[in-house]
């Protein structure tokens, strides 16, 4: 199963992986689902609710679910990661985590109560990414207020992958397994996502 895009609620521009989409992945109307899954993960993020809902689906599939990350994963895209059963990452990958944002217009208490919903939604990252990883919940906290990029090195040694493949998967091209994401165009296509939203009140994005 390859995920590509950005993640949203709702499909509006034609680029994004939804949760009904990955619903009808996982179990096709009239079949049961099939065994063990292995994901290709390609994504700049997109919407912690759609994120967590598609945790929650990967999380209750009923065989093993295997991700590896083959280009990017950022943002909302690594909280879906989290519900893996083995989680690995090509070599020339990315790997970023960083605070929620959102837009917010009103008074004071509209303003407070968008702070409140920001500081929900990143405990409830934080929750996801302690499962996995080694780190503290304030070590986890500063790497998502610092905007972390990781390669597949480092977020190995971070702990928020198990491995780092060493030769391409069934379904992994030698060409593909071999690129290298270029830091700044995924920096770009992540921004791009945020600028898509900005106009948008009260969604909160990761």
């Amino acid at each position: 199963m390859h995920l590509n895009g950005y993640i949203d609620d709702e499909a509006w521009f034609g680029d994004e992986i939804t949760p009904e989409a990955l619903h009808g992945m996982l179990y096709p109307e009239g079949e049961e689902a099939q065994g063990d899954l292995r994901i290709f993960l390609n994504s700049y993020g997109g919407s912690c609710n759609a994120a967590t809902q598609m945790y929650d689906e990967l999380k209750a599939y009923p065989g093993n679910v295997h991700i590896i990350v083959s280009g990017t994963a950022a943002s909302a895209a690594t909280v879906l990661a989290m519900a893996a059963n083995r989680l690995e990452m090509t070599p020339g990958s990315l790997f970023m985590c960083h605070d929620p944002v959102m837009g917010a217009y009103g008074n004071e208490a509209d303003l407070e109560q968008a702070m409140g919903i920001l500081r929900a939604c990143k405990n409830s990252i934080i929750n996801m990414y302690c499962q996995r990883t080694w780190h503290s919940r304030d070590d986890v906290a500063a790497m998502m207020r610092a905007t972390t990029w990781m390669d597949a090195n480092a977020a190995l040694q971070e702990g928020f992958i198990d491995a780092v493949m060493t030769e391409p998967a069934a379904g992994v091209t030698n060409a593909a397994f071999e690129h290298r994401v270029d830091p700044e165009d995924a920096k770009a296509k992540f921004q791009s996502w945020v600028d898509r939203h900005r106009p948008m009140h009260r969604s909160v994005r990761n």
